[in-house]
């Protein structure tokens, strides 16, 4: 609530009177922290609305906190500001900009060591992975598995297998995806990190997918579900649903799958995520074919018109 001028005026006098009548007024600090707690407050915020898929304000609170931090020389709050940019961006699919802010980073990384290479070789690996290199992906996380990992946060640690496990899958190599993953996952429940858990359920659902095994895939789906849920992980939950209406249609049941999608398109439309707009609607429009829902699918083609091209 905001105070009036007239009433913020007095309270610098009433302030002075109060502490040099007051004995236990507090001491000034040695340090100066100011601008570090606002531009730790400025990341925290922007964490917010990446999880809620709001990147364009994300951006906002990640430059911010850039700022605030370059301001002070504060290297390591600096390289996690580049790193947080460059999520964004890679979320996106500007991967020349993420390329960009994690370069940045690096080039702090690599003097400064420990965690914050750590992370920044892991959000490169990242980057390889999205750009289809996944055999480059896996060489980069395998080598940042073979540093020191002492003195690294276990939520780091649970990122690092979740990538192994996510660029093994995209290599073919299905039982070592599962193995790293599964690691991931005891991790992140054992740190209570739910809505990393369900991106290793997520993804654990996919290669059990890919494996035939739609049981398994629309079980550990649905545990992704829960654990998004749990944390009110708006953007997750859409793309959990999205994965149980594919899942679905994969094991030949159309009316499951049509029930996901409306569910995947309603929130996709509530966070405004025109990517995932449109893979509900295709999903929507495939399983309502074979449905005989002809009104239906010619109402979502219309939409999915509207959207335009990618």
């Amino acid at each position: 609530m905001r105070r009036s001028a007239a009433f913020a005026a007095v309270i610098p006098l009433a302030a002075a009177f109060f502490f040099a009548a007051c004995s236990s007024a507090p001491k000034k600090s040695d340090t100066a922290t100011d601008v570090k707690n606002h531009a730790a407050e400025a990341a925290l915020s922007g964490n917010t609305y990446y999880r809620q898929g709001r990147y364009e304000l994300a951006l906002q609170f990640f430059t911010q906190a850039l700022n605030e931090n370059l301001s002070v020389d504060n290297e390591a709050g600096v390289v996690q500001s580049y790193n947080s940019i460059g999520r964004v961006y890679l979320a996106v699919g500007m991967n020349d900009e993420a390329e960009s802010a994690f370069g940045k980073a690096s080039a702090i990384a690599v003097r400064l060591g420990g965690e914050p290479l750590f992370v920044t070789s892991n959000n490169l690996g990242e980057l390889y992975l999205r750009r289809g290199d996944a055999r480059g992906a896996v060489e980069i996380f395998e080598g940042v598995l073979g540093g020191s990992l002492k003195d690294v946060q276990q939520d780091q640690v649970g990122l690092l297998y979740h990538n192994l496990g996510s660029a093994y899958k995209a290599t073919g190599e299905l039982d070592k995806a599962m193995e790293w993953l599964r690691k991931a996952l005891a991790i992140n429940l054992g740190e209570k990190l739910y809505e990393e858990a369900a991106a290793d359920y997520y993804m654990i659902a996919s290669v059990h997918s890919k494996q035939g095994d739609f049981g398994s895939a629309a079980k550990n789906a649905e545990l992704a579900l829960e654990n998004d849920k749990r944390v009110e992980n708006a953007l997750g939950v859409t793309k959990d649903l999205l994965a149980l209406g594919l899942i679905a249609s994969r094991a030949g049941d159309p009316a499951a799958a049509y029930g996901y999608f409306e569910r995947s398109h309603l929130a996709a439309t509530a966070l405004g995520s025109t990517a995932d707009i449109r893979s509900a609607l295709e999903g929507l429009i495939a399983s309502g074919e074979a449905l005989g829902k002809t009104a239906e699918v010619a109402a979502y083609r219309k939409a999915l018109a509207d959207l335009g091209s990618p």
